[in-house]
């Protein structure tokens, strides 16, 4: 799409046909969709309270300590996420839905379902093979299916609130965070009950850096993530065969199993020593793969994104005083506003960068607003922010003299 054609680009109201307008929300108790999901939510939080009824009574400090550091380890992936303007997808209710899901409904059923396989593959084989094959085995089949289930229903909830792949892999991401911090949080307060030693903090700090800084990156965020891309592109490929939807859907999240149980697994365990090192370079080299895997679908999921701003952009906000060009060619490159963020920081200072980021926010959110709702008083909001913070702006950035 040439830059001309994007300067003079109709400016779309809320009666005009060409572009579909209007978008569901999270709440929706008419749909049986919503009610699951919440049920399942509350059921998993009573669970999940009583689990750590008995931590909090035998080793209060870790319970606490520990409630603090995985609490401080999400908001460290939400900051993440929103220098990246990934939240921008969806309202904080689709997010809050997500990580409940991963956390208290995905954990309720997965603890048993893990025990359940295990068991079996005991009585079917051998305690032994058990022992060393019984995570790797039980761990995909459940946890994988579950994250992924609290996806397709907020999908079902609210559909066209999914209209890039962007908004399906984000939602994802928060599902498997909310599984990896519930998780964690679980290892760390059982560690302390059963720890040989009468010190409540040292559990905290050494699952801290084994499973959160060691495993973080390629822990279940990422594998919820590669297994969504394939929800995504069954959505938003509908003149596609359903037989090429189907299979897409099922390959990534085949990827995402196969990844888990390699993880799980005592694969490359003997190549290693059991010192500190060796483990820690053994869970480097079964994370690279998730991370290059995780790495190729958030790319492509925002090339995708890109596009569907830009065609956004050129339909509903063709002036270039609330997007210049070279704010446009960025829409879908989080990293090259980030850059942009970062340069204009170091050039012009800490309130420079800080208005930047504003000034961004305020462009995604009125191109979104407008795709969803047309350009009007709704968007009137947005339209003002963009020109106030470009104005102080250009006051900080303008040549002197």
């Amino acid at each position: 799409m040439s830059t001309t054609t994007e300067a003079t680009a109709p400016l779309a109201t809320q009666e005009d046909a060409d572009w579909p307008i209007g978008t569901d929300s999270f709440f929706q108790p008419q749909r049986a969709a919503f009610w699951l999901l919440a049920a399942l939510i509350v059921n998993g939080l009573f669970y999940t309270v009583y689990m750590f009824s008995l931590g909090f009574r035998v080793v209060p400090v870790t319970a606490l300590l520990g409630l603090l550091v995985w609490g401080g380890y999400t908001a460290a992936f939400v900051l993440v996420f929103r220098t990246l303007d990934l939240l921008e997808q969806h309202p904080p209710e689709a997010y809050v839905l997500a990580f409940a899901w991963g956390g208290l409904g995905a954990v309720y059923f997965a603890a048993p379902a893990n025990i359940a396989i295990q068991s079996l593959c005991a009585k079917l084989v051998s305690p032994e093979f058990v022992a060393a094959w019984g995570p790797a085995i039980a761990g995909p089949i459940t946890e994988e299916f579950l994250k992924l289930a609290g996806v397709i229903l907020l999908v079902l909830i609210a559909r066209n609130q999914f209209e890039t792949y962007l908004s399906v892999l984000i939602v994802g991401a928060m599902a498997g965070l909310g599984f990896q911090v519930i998780e964690n949080l679980s290892y760390t307060v059982n560690g302390a009950v059963n720890f040989p030693l009468e010190n409540q903090v040292y559990p905290v700090l050494y699952h801290l850096l084994m499973r959160g800084l060691l495993s973080g990156l390629w822990s279940h965020a990422a594998y919820t993530t590669i297994a969504s891309f394939g929800v995504a592109w069954f959505l938003l490929n509908p003149q596609r065969p359903m037989a090429a939807r189907i299979g897409c859907a099922l390959f990534f999240f085949a990827l995402a199993w196969a990844m888990h149980f390699i993880w799980n697994s005592p694969l490359l365990e003997d190549r290693f020593d059991d010192g500190f090192v060796g483990i820690a370079l053994l869970l480097v080299v079964k994370g690279i793969p998730v991370v290059i895997a995780a790495a190729f679908v958030w790319r492509a999921a925002a090339r995708e994104n890109g596009t569907y701003l830009h065609a956004l952009a050129a339909y509903f906000v063709p002036e270039r005083e609330l997007i210049r060009d070279d704010e446009w060619v960025r829409l879908g490159a989080p990293l090259l506003r980030y850059r942009v963020r970062r340069d204009i920081g170091k050039e012009f200072g800490r309130r420079a960068r800080r208005l930047k980021a504003q000034l961004q926010r305020e462009q995604l959110r009125l191109i979104l607003k407008a795709g969803t709702h047309g350009r009007g008083p709704q968007t009137r909001r947005h339209e003002v922010a963009v020109r106030r913070l470009r104005a102080e702006l250009d006051l900080l950035t303008r040549p002197q003299g």
